[in-house]
């Protein structure tokens, strides 16, 4: 079978498991000899998506997904009409409004990935969101956004496929971290000295749990703990304003800190005692908790979401706290911070064989690929 052209179109290539999942798409479809071309607004990935030799179409930043699709489609379908596109994904709501009126123009079909359950709480929000439903075919990345998709929409269930994200364990292996790496990245995000380093990747559009976190971290009431809420871009969101405000008024300053994002996370993860993912229910995975246990690290996550399914729980690879308790996300936190250096060299053990047993980008590619085919007709 020949490999076929898909096109994606994401809401940013600025960095994180959509954009990170996008790429290795890309890559997949290359591998297999066919072709590989994304639409975004750009970001700090095109230059890593381009070195797979796929093709990038710019288009405009924007959340109204109403706008897109009246004005995307004609302007997209113009300029590719020489590709010859045999598939459309989209990876958001937004753009799965662009990508089934860009499919009708190409005669061609589409899938949409739902990377998160459906959250929207407005009238618009929530017909933008359903508008997926309407695709060819729906990947859910994980067992959560699968029961919240099938329980709004039942009559996805004959083309719904649950694909989670893999990870690319050549990257991710604590053998090849040197100590330059980690010496320069700590220098860089002002790691005190002798501190235990709690670690809490993600993007601050929004509340994910982030001042839940700040507030069990307060609970916690060591001196010698220090919280890195990483994934800032440089130009500080309401969100994040409003997080700066809540650490000082925790008088948690020097103790909770917000960092920036970080292309070289084998080295901040092997940094961490313990890697923290928080949200619940909003979450729809966690690509930071497999990656850290790949790299043998103690996770946390609140309970409720997919990224509770990634680790094994009472601290055989971590410790699933309940959603929105403060005081349970402490205890957890200490939980991993506490464990000896015999303890924590079993659940390294542990945590890498169960990331690489489940979360293999191989069998990803495998599957993604495999409904490629189906859908092409290839």
């Amino acid at each position: 079978m020949s490999a076929p052209t898909l096109l994606q179109i994401v809401p940013t290539l600025a960095g994180g498991g959509l954009a990170r999942a996008t790429l290795e798409a890309a890559q997949a479809v290359i591998a297999a000899g066919g072709s590989a071309i994304v639409a975004s607004p750009g970001g700090s990935m095109v230059p890593d998506l381009l070195r797979l030799r796929a093709s990038h179409i710019e288009i405009p930043q924007t959340n109204h997904a109403m706008w897109g699709r009246l004005t995307l489609p004609g302007r997209l379908a113009a300029g590719l009409r020489e590709a010859k596109v045999d598939l459309v994904q989209a990876r958001s709501p937004a753009t799965g409004w662009v990508a089934r009126a860009l499919a009708r123009r190409l005669g061609v079909k589409w899938i949409a990935t739902l990377h998160r359950p459906f959250l929207a709480s407005d009238f618009t929000g929530r017909f933008v969101e359903g508008r997926q439903s309407r695709a060819d075919a729906v990947i859910a990345v994980s067992q959560h956004v699968a029961h919240d998709a099938l329980q709004r929409f039942p009559t996805l269930q004959d083309r719904l496929e649950i694909i989670t994200p893999g990870i690319n364990f050549d990257r991710f292996d604590p053998a090849l971290v040197r100590a330059d790496r980690l010496i320069r990245l700590a220098g860089e995000l002002r790691v005190p000295d002798g501190s235990h380093l709690i670690l809490c990747p993600a993007r601050f559009g929004e509340d994910n749990g982030q001042k839940l976190l700040v507030e069990a971290i307060g609970r916690l009431g060591r001196e010698d703990v220090f919280c890195l809420l990483l994934g800032s871009t440089g130009v500080p969101t309401p969100f994040e304003k409003e997080l700066e405000r809540s650490i000082e008024a925790a008088q948690l300053n020097g103790r909770v800190q917000i960092g920036p994002y970080v292309d070289d996370m084998p080295a901040a993860y092997m940094l961490a005692d313990v890697v923290v993912s928080t949200g619940g229910a909003r979450q729809g995975f966690s690509r930071s908790l497999v990656e850290a246990q790949a790299m043998g690290r103690p996770v946390v996550a609140e309970d409720g979401g997919g990224a509770a399914e990634t680790l094994r729980p009472d601290g055989v690879t971590g410790w699933i706290s309940p959603a929105g308790d403060a005081a349970a996300l402490a205890e957890a936190l200490q939980a991993a911070l506490s464990l000896s250096g015999e303890r924590r060299a079993e659940l390294a053990r542990a945590a890498q064989e169960h990331a690489r047993s489940t979360y293999s980008l191989a069998q990803t590619n495998q599957q993604v690929l495999a409904l490629y085919h189906r859908l092409a007709g290839r």
